[in-house]
C-alpha cells in the first residue's frame, strides 16, 4: 500500500538548511553573480577595441591562407606551374593582381621621382593611333571626307566642317588617296593610314571645330517634345569638357589638353565604319596586394553595436569562473559536511574544463571551420564579403558555448551523486547519450559539419570521462541517516 507524505511535513527535515534558508542562500548568489557580470562587464567594454581585435586575428589568418590558395590554384591554371620567385611573396601573404593602366599616367608618376624618365617617348594620351583606323577602310574614309558625303544630313555637316577646318596642303594629300586603288592593299594601305594619322592629329590642335553648329548635338539636350518627354535624357559627356575648356579658371595647359581631347571625340562622331571609336589605351600589369584582410560594416551603427556585443561578451566569458564559483558555493551550503569537500575539486575542475572549451574553440576550431567555409564559396564562385557583425557573432558564441559545452562530466557527476541517474543508466544509453550529443552540437554550432564534428566528438570523450568521475566517486549515504533512523 502507498503511503502518502503528510502535507504539514517539512520537505527540508532532513536537509542542514531549511526551504527559506534556501531561497535566502540563492538570492545571495544570484546577486553575487550580477555584480561578478557587471564588473566582468566593465572590464569587457574597457578592453572592447582589443576583444574584437583578437577576434579578427582567426579570420585574418583564414582568408590569408584561403586568398594564397586560390592565387597559387590561378597560376597553376594559366601558366600550369607557381614560379618559384613567386613563392616568397606568397608565403608572406601577397597574392597577384591584374589591373589595366594608361601608359601615360605611369609614366607621368614615373617622371614625378625620375625627370627624364621617358623624354623620347610620346605618350600623348589625345591622338589619334593607327589602331583607331581600318586599313581596309582608309579610302573609303577618305572619300567620304573630301566628298563630304555621310550617311544623313547631320553627318555630312559634320564632314564638312572638318574639311574646312583642314589647309589644302592636307586636302592634297586625302584626295589621292580616295582614288588610289592599292589602298586595299596591307603596305599601300599602312602607308595611306600614317599619312591620315598625322593630318587628323594635326587636326586635334584646331581651336574652333567645336564652335560649329553641325555638332551642337553633341553638347546640348534636343529641343522638348513629347518623345523626348517620354524617352531618357541622353548624357551629354562633351558638354563638362568645353565647359572646361571656356572656364577662365582652367589653366592653359589643361585648356590645351582638354581641346585635344574634344577635338578627337569630334572627329570619330562624323565617322561610322571607317574609324573606331576613340578609347583610352591601357596595358596590363602585374600587381602583388597584401591580403591583410578587414571584415565590412554595413551600417552607421554596426561597429557601434559591435563594440557593445564585444564588451558585454568578453564580460561574461570573465565574470563566468567567479559565476561558477558562487553556484558551487550554492551546492555547498546545501551539503553535509564530509561532501563539500568535493566543492573543492568540482570548482577548479570545472574551470579547467570551461578554460579548455573556450582555447579549443579559438585555437583549434576556427581555423578548419573557416577552410571548409572558404573552400565552400570558392567552389561556387563566390567571393567571401565578411560583415564584422555577423562574425563577431560568430567568433564570440562560439567558444562561449564550447566552455558550458566543456561542463558536461559535472554535470553527469551531480546527477548522478543527486541519484537521478546510475553509473550502470549511464553504460547502457552511451548509443543514446552520443546521439543526443551529436544533435545538440548541431544547435550549439554554426551550419556546418566541422563545427558540429569538433564539438561533438571532444563531447562524446567527455561523456565517457564523466562516467570514469563517477566511478571514482561513487555516491554515499547520509552517514547520518542510521543515527536518525535509530532515534526515530
Amino acid at each position: 500500500m502507498i503511503k502518502l507524505r503528510d502535507s504539514n511535513e517539512d520537505l527540508f527535515s532532513t536537509s542542514r538548511m531549511s526551504f527559506g534558508a534556501h531561497l535566502e542562500e540563492l538570492r545571495k548568489v544570484l546577486v553575487r553573480s550580477l555584480i561578478w557580470v557587471a564588473i566582468g562587464c566593465v572590464i569587457g567594454f574597457w578592453g572592447a577595441e582589443k576583444i574584437v581585435e583578437v577576434l579578427q586575428l582567426p579570420l585574418n589568418k583564414a582568408v590569408v591562407k584561403f586568398k594564397k590558395t586560390q592565387a597559387e590554384g590561378q597560376l597553376a591554371t594559366d601558366i600550369g606551374y607557381v614560379p618559384p620567385e613567386y613563392l616568397p611573396l606568397l608565403k608572406d601573404g601577397f597574392v597577384p593582381d591584374q589591373v589595366s593602366v594608361d601608359p601615360a599616367q605611369l609614366v607621368a608618376a614615373l617622371q614625378t621621382v625620375i625627370p627624364d624618365f621617358g623624354q623620347a617617348v610620346n605618350l600623348e594620351p589625345y591622338q589619334f593611333l593607327a589602331g583607331n583606323f581600318d586599313p581596309t577602310q582608309i579610302e573609303f574614309l577618305c572619300d567620304r571626307l573630301s566628298q563630304q558625303r555621310g550617311d544623313d544630313a547631320a553627318q555630312t555637316a559634320r564632314l564638312a566642317a572638318i574639311w574646312k577646318q583642314m589647309s589644302e596642303a592636307q586636302q592634297a594629300v586625302i584626295q589621292p588617296i580616295a582614288t588610289a586603288e592599292a589602298a586595299v592593299e596591307k603596305t599601300a594601305g599602312d602607308e595611306a593610314v600614317q599619312r591620315v594619322l598625322e593630318i587628323f592629329n594635326e587636326l586635334l590642335e584646331v581651336d574652333t571645330l567645336h564652335q560649329d553648329e553641325s555638332f551642337r548635338d553633341l553638347f546640348e539636350q534636343p529641343a522638348w517634345s513629347i518623345s523626348t518627354m517620354l524617352l531618357p535624357e541622353e548624357p551629354r559627356p562633351l558638354a563638362g569638357v568645353k565647359e572646361a575648356i571656356e572656364s577662365p579658371e582652367t589653366a592653359t595647359e589643361d585648356a590645351t589638353l582638354l581641346r585635344r581631347k574634344m577635338n578627337r571625340a569630334l572627329i570619330a562622331s562624323a565617322f561610322t565604319d571607317e574609324m573606331k571609336a576613340g578609347r583610352l589605351e591601357t596595358v596590363p600589369l602585374e600587381i602583388w596586394r597584401k591580403t591583410n584582410y578587414k571584415p565590412q560594416s554595413l551600417g552607421v551603427t554596426e561597429p557601434f553595436f559591435v563594440w557593445l556585443k564585444a564588451g558585454l561578451l568578453g564580460g561574461l566569458t570573465l565574470a563566468a569562473p567567479f559565476v561558477f564559483y558562487e553556484l558551487w558555493a550554492f551546492v555547498a551550503a546545501g551539503l553535509y559536511p564530509h561532501e563539500k569537500k568535493y566543492v573543492h575539486l568540482f570548482l577548479p575542475v570545472s574551470l579547467i574544463l570551461f578554460a579548455a572549451g573556450v582555447l579549443m574553440a579559438f585555437f583549434f576550431v576556427f581555423s578548419p571551420v573557416l577552410e571548409f567555409l572558404f573552400t565552400f564559396n570558392s567552389s561556387l564562385n563566390i567571393a567571401p564579403e565578411i560583415r564584422i557583425g555577423e562574425w563577431l557573432s560568430f567568433a564570440m558564441f562560439l567558444p562561449l558555448g564550447f566552455g558550458v559545452a566543456f561542463q558536461l562530466p559535472l554535470v553527469m557527476l551531480f546527477v548522478n551523486r543527486l541519484g537521478l541517474v546510475t553509473v550502470q543508466t549511464y553504460l547502457q544509453k552511451w548509443r543514446i547519450a552520443i546521439m543526443v550529443i551529436f544533435v545538440l552540437s548541431m544547435f550549439l554550432t554554426p551550419a556546418d559539419p566541422i563545427s558540429m564534428l569538433l564539438l561533438a566528438v571532444p563531447l562524446t570523450g567527455l561523456y565517457f570521462l564523466g562516467i570514469g568521475m563517477c566511478v571514482m566517486m561513487p555516491r554515499t549515504e547520509n552517514p547520518f541517516g542510521a543515527d536518525a533512523a535509530a532515534s526515530a
